[in-house]
């Protein structure tokens, strides 16, 4: 039992609404994509996590809405669990106060991210302490679950160096206890606004195309996108480029958009039709994918089960793993 992995991938999503399309395309196909390979996951939702920066009630309400999302988008529970983490509220939260023992408030301030978020949004003054925890919270999700690996972005590397030295840290001082997790780096595809070059979110919803916006607003939004000039590839335009080729599969459209391209670079006129078939490519993935979750949510019952169910899971996970925990403590 001993340093044996349970968990053959594992992940956390944030309970947030308005999710769009650069969200799926960065954080939810590549899960789906795993799926498809045959790779068994375990999915929390980080509604603990979310405290960090929100208010209980608005933490808890988008829950069960990202579940129907992610399950919209193609996340099949008889291939992959998905609990709440707040279902082992009590697990995570003893785990976190016996890692904590083990890691200084100095290095937790050199974690680059919580560097810039003290940077950009808050002060030490100013910042709650749950903030400075959400490394060791993580490493408490990953290591009660036992998980083998974890996927993450550049930006969770940091946070990932954290997890790893605590598990070989406590096996050091009480016994080979927790198996260490490896990393999965995902690919980095930086979605770009429709308008300027900042990252697409919904903080600028002009620029962010959301998946439960109406074709009108779609459309409307696409035609006033910026590209380039004849002859350019700029980042916003590039950004255009792998948002319609991660949007479909098919190698015919792609070849349309490669032709398109390439009579951009020589310096015609066509973006105009460039725009058109991005146009049609989120028409046709945003309306599956709203007829999909209608479905997902029009019986209640369906995401109780899956939530229970990973619940279960997770639950006799985190009780065995404190068992050892608690009989090395001793």
């Amino acid at each position: 039992m001993k340093s044996e992995y349970k968990i053959e991938l594992y992940t956390g999503i944030r309970p947030t609404g308005d999710l769009t399309i650069a969200n799926y395309v960065g954080a939810v196909k590549p899960l789906v994509e795993l799926q498809k390979q045959g790779v068994k996951s375990l999915v929390f939702v980080a509604d603990i996590h979310s405290l960090t920066d929100n208010e209980p009630a608005t933490a808890s309400k988008f829950c069960r809405e990202v579940v129907a999302d992610y399950l919209a988008l193609g996340l099949d529970p008889s291939k992959t669990n998905i609990y709440i983490q707040s279902a082992i509220a009590y697990q995570v939260s003893y785990m976190t106060l016996l890692l904590a023992r083990h890691v200084s408030v100095a290095e937790l301030l050199r974690v680059p991210t919580l560097k810039d978020k003290l940077r950009n949004n808050a002060n030490p003054k100013t910042a709650n302490a749950l903030l400075l925890l959400y490394p060791v919270m993580m490493a408490s999700d990953i290591l009660l679950q036992r998980a083998k690996s974890v996927p993450v972005g550049e930006d969770q590397l940091a946070h990932m160096e954290v997890v790893r030295r605590l598990a070989r840290d406590f096996n050091t001082k009480y016994g080979e206890i927790f198996p260490i997790p490896t990393v999965q780096q995902v690919k980095s595809l930086r979605i770009l606004s429709l308008k300027g070059s900042r990252k697409m979110s919904k903080s600028f919803p002009e620029g962010a195309i959301f998946l439960t916006d109406d074709m009108t607003k779609v459309k409307k939004k696409i035609k006033s996108a910026e590209t380039a000039l004849e002859g350019k590839l700029s980042d916003s335009l590039q950004s255009h480029i792998i948002l319609a080729k991660e949007l479909c599969d098919d190698h015919e459209v792609h070849s349309k958009i490669d032709t398109i391209i390439k009579d951009h670079m020589d310096g015609k006129h066509v973006m105009g039709a460039f725009k058109d078939l991005l146009t049609v490519i989120v028409v046709d993935f945003l309306s599956k994918f709203q007829v999909r979750r209608a479905e997902v949510v029009r019986d209640p019952s369906l995401i109780d089960g899956i939530l229970k169910e990973g619940a279960s899971m997770a639950l006799a996970n985190a009780e065995s793993t404190l068992d050892l925990v608690r009989s090395s403590i001793k």
